[in-house]
């Protein structure tokens, strides 16, 4: 510890370390046990920071960290933005979920902060910020829950647009704050023209993107990768330049304009970018955690569990209200009721906002970020529970397919399998094709002998087996209980599948 102290870029490096162990550990745990990343990397920075060990402190006010957290961030939810996909959605409950939350957490969530004790800047902020939700969360969450395919996918995309517009909404704020002018009203124009101006950057690069990507991929997918990372850095970058905390704003806006699935090298790009975006949460949630002090979270426990009970609330009226057009069964709309965490973009809202007050000479920053760490963890664990309480008792989990065999014709078997309904889970021998179905948008597991397929099975409750090739798999026709059936694929095959479709 003592040489931590004499030579302070050491804390930085063994910093950069704790991360990457982080993110290994996180990684393994969901892949193993669905113990989300969130919870994983709050853990370590807690342990490595005041609280635990003690030896990572790092001042996240010098400008050099303010700008490694800020570049860490914008990966994070530029990553997150690329990946809204609002096709097929139904376009009347989705906007409802996306208007009636927000509306009532900006309205009330306030008033429930000020009567608990919080300055009016950090309630505000609190609220803004938790507008956003957690789709990281969500997303193992509900692979773990198994739900028909429509839904899942409609929790994920609610989970991804409120991330978008949460980010908008909590610049908004506090570029109010931070504007100078002193007249409300004037700070209020001050405030919309400098988001203004982060949309239009975003927005203008965004365009230009998608109309060169095609030019600078036709010689090498690395140049893919390269040129999406310089878009995102460079949209927070020229908004920053033409209006101070418009950056994270000017990041979504590019995001929402780009469209991975027009480009070249599209699996790569999306391999890529969740690598990527995975080790710069890893970076923020850790950074994050190191600078929580647990014997000062004590007074913000009761405000931080009245803006959690806030928040079920404004879930199950914002459930009830979005769901009254379309197929929802009672059993389907109270899960949806449960599903309400915050994660990857509120941790790094918290963070960056926690930071950016001290620099404009604001207080305040310590309790925001202490506040947002209880709400984070408390909504994880209570939603979780609770949804998978409801799961279980109302018999929600879809039975899977399990193919086995990863080729571009079992990909198109899976997804033919997905749009009548059913969960697809694709298992394979080779790293190598894994890797390819999950850069495809499929779920997918390593299965290196029939033991382990016959496992899959049975924890995902699947009811057909379904094999691209016979050739090693024999003895799993003796290993599978007698209610697997197992079907080689063959061309046409798919058309079979209608008797297993889901209702």
């Amino acid at each position: 510890m003592s040489s931590l102290a004499h030579y302070p870029s050491l804390s930085v490096e063994f910093g950069a370390v704790l991360v990457l162990v982080a993110a290994l550990l996180a990684r393994v745990l969901l892949r193993r046990f669905g113990v989300p990343s969130i919870l994983t990397l709050l853990a370590c920075g807690l342990a490595a920071g005041p609280s635990g060990l003690g030896f990572l402190r790092l001042d996240l006010t010098q400008p050099g960290t303010r700008a490694l957290l800020s570049l860490a961030v914008v990966v994070v939810l530029f990553e997150a933005t690329l990946r809204i996909d609002l096709r097929n959605m139904p376009r009347w409950t989705i906007g409802l979920l996306a208007l009636v939350g927000p509306a009532l957490t900006l309205a009330l969530l306030p008033i429930v902060g000020r009567h608990y004790g919080l300055t009016k800047l950090v309630a505000v902020m609190v609220a803004a910020v938790c507008v956003v939700t957690g789709p990281t969360v969500t997303g193992p969450l509900l692979a773990r829950l198994r739900l028909r395919v429509g839904l899942s996918h409609l929790l994920e995309t609610e989970g991804l647009v409120l991330d978008a517009i949460g980010v908008i909404i909590a610049a908004a704020v506090f570029a109010s704050f931070t504007s100078r002018i002193g007249a409300p009203l004037a700070n209020a124009v001050q405030a919309t023209l400098r988001i203004g101006a982060g949309v239009v950057v975003g927005v203008l690069l965004g365009f230009l993107a998608q109309r060169t990507m095609g030019f600078a991929t036709r010689s090498s997918s690395d140049i893919s990768k390269i040129y999406v990372l310089l878009v995102g850095f460079s949209a927070y970058a020229i908004a920053e330049l033409v209006s101070h905390e418009s950056g994270l704003v000017g990041v979504v806006a590019c995001g929402m304009v780009m469209d991975l699935k027009t480009l070249p090298h599209e699996r790569l790009l999306r391999s890529f970018k969740e690598d990527l975006s995975m080790l710069a949460l890893s970076t923020v949630f850790v950074l994050l955690a190191s600078q929580i002090q647990l014997g000062q979270l004590g007074a913000l426990i009761v405000p931080a569990l009245a803006i959690v009970a806030a928040l079920v609330a404004f879930r199950i009226i914002t459930v009830l209200v979005a769901t009254q057009k379309g197929a929802y069964t009672w059993p389907e709309r109270v899960l949806m009721m449960t599903i309400f965490p915050r994660g990857i973009v509120a941790v790094s809202l918290a963070t960056y906002y926690a930071t950016q007050l001290p620099a404009w000479g604001l207080r305040g920053g310590d309790v925001l970020a202490g506040v947002l760490f209880l709400v984070i963890m408390t909504t994880i664990v209570l939603s979780a529970a609770s949804a998978i309480l409801v799961t279980r008792l109302f018999g929600l989990q879809m039975p899977s397919m399990i193919v086995a065999g990863i080729s571009p014709t079992t990909i198109d078997a899976a997804r033919g399998l997905i749009e009548r309904g059913h969960r697809a889970l694709l298992v394979d021998r080779e790293e190598r094709a894994v890797l390819f179905a999950r850069a495809s948008d499929l779920e997918a597991e390593l299965a290196e002998n029939s033991a382990q397929i016959v496992s899959l099975a049975r924890e995902r409750g699947a009811r057909c087996v379904i094999l691209s090739s016979p050739a090693g798999w024999e003895d799993l026709r003796k290993r599978l209980p007698a209610s697997v059936e197992i079907r080689p694929l063959g061309s046409g095959e798919t058309a079979g599948f209608a008797a297993w479709d889901a209702p």
